[in-house]
């Protein structure tokens, strides 16, 4: 399943310093295997996008600084508060056996393994140990610890997931 819409791999919290620095909270690893030259496109909170070609990526913090050829002044940083910065998919590196990205997580039907539903995956929490699926039915909600011995099944083709849940649920 390949998406053709561009997919938010961070989101810029504020400007940063005075040259037009972007920080950036960042939606799992592609932000930093981004490199000079590249071009994204970040999508303002305004309902408009730019197009930015990538100058600098770096690690700043539980962040990232972010430096474009297009924003040069902390003013023009500023305007970008709140945007989501955007690659296409086919930019993405490609997945080994039993890893998938958020976005293709998200959406998927949740069914135990004795055919319940569950619900529909709405959310992914990181955490430190593994992601946390967070799990809507109606008013109910549940949250589904990303591990092997609790997800037995990923079926992208049938939009998906079957889940051994601990008898506490």
């Amino acid at each position: 399943m390949v998406s053709e819409t561009p997919l938010p791999i961070g989101k810029v919290v504020k400007a940063h310093g005075l040259k037009g620095h972007l920080k950036v909270i960042p939606y799992g690893e592609t932000l930093f295997s981004l490199s000079a030259g590249e071009k994204i496109t970040a999508y303002l909170s305004d309902g408009t996008s730019l197009s930015l070609t990538v100058v600098e990526v770096r690690p700043h913090q539980k962040a990232f600084l972010f430096l474009s050829g297009e924003i040069s002044t902390v003013e023009e940083a500023r305007r970008l508060a709140g945007a989501e910065l955007c690659v296409h998919p086919s930019r993405l590196p490609p997945t080994v056996e039993d890893e998938f990205y958020w976005f293709q997580l998200i959406g998927l039907e949740v069914v135990s393994t004795d055919g319940r539903v569950l619900g529909t995956i709405e959310e992914i929490i990181e955490t430190g140990s593994n992601d946390v699926y967070v799990v809507r039915l109606a008013n109910e909600e549940i949250l589904v610890p990303a591990i092997q011995q609790v997800v037995r099944e990923v079926d992208l083709q049938k939009r998906q997931m079957t889940v051994d849940l601990p008898e506490t649920y």
